[in-house]
Protein backbone atom coordinates (compact mmCIF):
# COMPACT_ATOMS: atom_id res chain seq x y z
CA UNK A 1 0.00 0.00 0.00
CA UNK A 2 1.43 3.74 -1.10
CA UNK A 3 1.13 6.80 0.87
CA UNK A 4 -1.74 7.94 -1.72
CA UNK A 5 -3.45 4.59 -0.62
CA UNK A 6 -3.35 5.24 2.83
CA UNK A 7 -4.49 8.39 2.45
CA UNK A 8 -7.33 7.77 0.47
CA UNK A 9 -8.46 4.94 2.89
CA UNK A 10 -8.27 7.88 5.67
CA UNK A 11 -9.77 10.30 4.01
CA UNK A 12 -12.71 8.21 2.48
CA UNK A 13 -13.38 6.61 6.13
CA UNK A 14 -13.28 10.19 7.98
CA UNK A 15 -16.08 11.43 5.10
CA UNK A 16 -17.87 7.99 5.18
CA UNK A 17 -17.35 8.03 1.41
CA UNK A 18 -16.81 4.40 -0.66
CA UNK A 19 -14.05 4.58 -3.09
CA UNK A 20 -15.04 1.50 -5.79
CA UNK A 21 -11.85 0.08 -7.54
CA UNK A 22 -12.35 1.36 -10.64
CA UNK A 23 -12.14 4.94 -9.67
CA UNK A 24 -9.45 4.67 -6.87
CA UNK A 25 -6.59 4.72 -9.98
CA UNK A 26 -8.40 8.34 -11.29
CA UNK A 27 -8.55 9.34 -7.50
CA UNK A 28 -4.84 8.57 -6.48
CA UNK A 29 -3.93 10.60 -9.56
CA UNK A 30 -5.70 13.49 -8.88
CA UNK A 31 -3.68 13.21 -5.70
CA UNK A 32 -0.76 13.42 -7.98
CA UNK A 33 -2.02 16.55 -9.21
CA UNK A 34 -3.19 18.46 -6.22
CA UNK A 35 0.52 17.52 -4.98
CA UNK A 36 2.13 19.55 -7.98
CA UNK A 37 0.13 22.48 -7.96
CA UNK A 38 1.01 22.34 -3.99
CA UNK A 39 4.60 22.47 -4.36
CA UNK A 40 3.86 25.35 -7.52
CA UNK A 41 2.11 27.91 -4.81
CA UNK A 42 4.32 26.53 -2.01
CA UNK A 43 6.79 28.22 -3.71
CA UNK A 44 5.34 31.75 -3.87
CA UNK A 45 6.55 34.35 -1.72
CA UNK A 46 4.00 35.78 0.50
CA UNK A 47 4.23 38.19 3.08
CA UNK A 48 2.24 37.41 5.54
CA UNK A 49 1.56 41.28 7.09
CA UNK A 50 0.07 41.94 3.63
CA UNK A 51 -2.51 39.00 3.43
CA UNK A 52 -6.33 40.45 3.68
CA UNK A 53 -9.34 38.43 4.21
CA UNK A 54 -11.90 38.41 1.90
CA UNK A 55 -15.24 39.28 2.72
CA UNK A 56 -17.38 35.44 3.58
CA UNK A 57 -20.86 35.22 1.71
CA UNK A 58 -23.28 34.95 4.10
CA UNK A 59 -27.33 33.27 2.85
CA UNK A 60 -29.75 36.05 3.63
CA UNK A 61 -31.10 36.27 7.11
CA UNK A 62 -28.22 34.32 8.83
CA UNK A 63 -26.55 36.65 11.18
CA UNK A 64 -22.89 37.62 11.37
CA UNK A 65 -20.64 35.24 13.43
CA UNK A 66 -19.30 37.47 16.00
CA UNK A 67 -15.56 37.66 15.49
CA UNK A 68 -14.85 38.55 19.04
CA UNK A 69 -16.48 35.38 20.62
Amino acid sequence: MTDADAYIDAAAGLMGLAIAPDHRAGVRRFLGIAAEMAVVLDQVPLDDGALELAPAYLPPGRPRPDPTA
